[in-house]
């Protein structure tokens, strides 16, 4: 009982995430959904996971070499905990939950701890999963220029689909709202079809 009313105290208020694979284009995805969602009149703040605050340099150190995962994972854990306690209003944001149900499990970290440890993060959140086959994300990598990590180096891309399937069965399993997008169409209309679907769950949610 008391794990559930903590949950539901961090969620204070609605979250939605941008998830997928390493250059599969959120981060354009996320700029142009802000775009629309702004002129339909949606208060939101835009949040960028690990990118910003006082845990970036810290992820991002620790993601180069990856030679302590377990504090990784709770570093990015940490982080969107602050993220979540620190909200003031329905929060949008890239890279949350099922990314490291991705890339801490392919540093060695089991499951079941990664998703007790982010479990009450999740609390009132949607996830947005880009999807695309290897083929034609492979092309799409390929035209933008992208940050070398630990993992980008080392999983390969078929491999980091696969984990991504894998944890959007997991998560639905647990009972969490995620939902797989297909990202061949051009970011203009995709972004637009996302932006509607949100400004509708905003009004929903009466925020």
């Amino acid at each position: 009982m008391f794990a559930d009313d903590f949950s539901q105290s961090v969620a204070r208020f609605p979250i939605v995430a941008l998830e997928g694979p390493s250059g599969i284009g959120k981060s354009t995805l996320l700029d142009l959904i802000s775009d629309n969602l702004v002129r339909a009149g949606v208060s939101f703040d835009l949040c960028r996971n690990n990118d910003s605050g006082r845990w970036s340099s810290v992820i991002r150190d620790l993601a180069r070499v990856l030679d302590r995962p377990l504090t990784l994972a709770l570093a990015a854990a940490a982080a969107r905990a602050e993220l979540r306690e620190g909200a003031h209003q329905f929060q949008l944001c890239d890279r949350f939950v099922a990314s490291t149900l991705v890339y801490q499990r392919f540093a060695g970290l089991p499951v079941s701890y990664l998703y007790e440890v982010n479990r009450p993060l999740l609390a009132g959140s949607v996830t947005f999963i880009l999807r695309l086959e290897a083929e034609t994300l492979e092309a799409r990598r390929r035209s933008r220029p992208g940050k070398s990590d630990w993992f980008k180096d080392r999983l390969r891309l078929s491999d980091e689909i696969e984990l991504y399937d894998e944890a959007t069965t997991f998560l639905r399993g647990n009972g969490h709202d995620v939902r797989v997008v297909d990202a061949s169409p051009d970011e203009t209309t995709l972004s637009r079809q996302l932006a509607t679907e949100i400004a509708g769950m905003w009004k929903r949610a009466g925020s």
